[in-house]
């Protein structure tokens, strides 16, 4: 990531697409190397975790409408979709971490 003191042109932005990522990060102005996608491999790591989102698609699928609308209403002004919300707790835990 390199930090810049401004944006370019949108001109020269599109003249790197592909290239290079020019983006503004809380405020400042950045660019970086384009992401690249890491291929059609993925590490054993993630293949293993694939099971539990999986599992959780298929659940949040079966859930009722009024559940489902329970967690859409939770994840109001959090960033999260009310899915998002329910995939996170069946893996982790609704409140993963103590609240006393």
């Amino acid at each position: 990531m390199a930090v810049l003191k401004v944006l370019p042109h949108q001109a020269i932005i599109d003249g790197f697409k592909g290239v290079i990522d020019f983006y503004v990060h809380r405020g400042t102005p950045c660019a970086r190397r384009w992401p690249r996608s890491p291929g059609h491999e993925r590490s054993p790591a993630v293949e293993a975790q694939w099971a539990a989102f999986i599992e959780a698609a298929r659940l949040w699928k079966q859930t009722s409408p009024a559940v489902q609308q329970a967690y859409i209403k939770m994840a109001s002004d959090t960033g999260l979709t009310g899915r998002d919300l329910f995939t996170r707790s069946y893996i982790k835990g609704l409140y993963p971490y103590p609240t006393a």
